[in-house]
């Protein structure tokens, strides 16, 4: 377990910041061996990121205003982080645009350019 934790941490410093939320899949051996693969943060939480804000509404589509704005440069950046990902890699980055748009949608943030995100 300690050996994970240490090969754990040194290659998620390579990639990615200290308290990003990270997706592992871990193959462990009768022999205790193991192997693992480090995903792409959470969609939603590169949004909320990207949006500048803590969490999304309590419901989504509740009407009482959008929780964030992102520009379509960031849905574009975020599709490429989700593209990178070893079970993702074969997608359209149009596909993963879209995914990544419905993600933030349910979230309440508004994609839109920005000249046109309120200050």
């Amino acid at each position: 377990m300690a050996q994970f934790c240490k090969d754990f941490n040194d290659k998620s410093a390579e990639i990615y910041e200290k308290d990003t939320p990270l997706r592992v899949e871990l193959r462990a051996m009768s022999d205790r061996s193991y192997t693992f693969a480090i995903r792409s943060p959470p969609t939603s939480w590169l949004v909320k990121r990207a949006a500048k804000i803590t969490k999304g509404p309590n419901s989504p589509n509740s009407g009482g205003g959008p929780s964030g704005y992102i520009t379509p440069e960031m849905v574009h950046y975020i599709a490429l982080v989700k593209q990178g990902d070893d079970n993702t890699w074969h997608l359209p980055l149009e596909g993963l645009a879209r995914q990544v748009i419905g993600t933030a949608k349910s979230m309440g943030v508004v994609v839109a350019e920005e000249e046109d995100i309120p200050k």
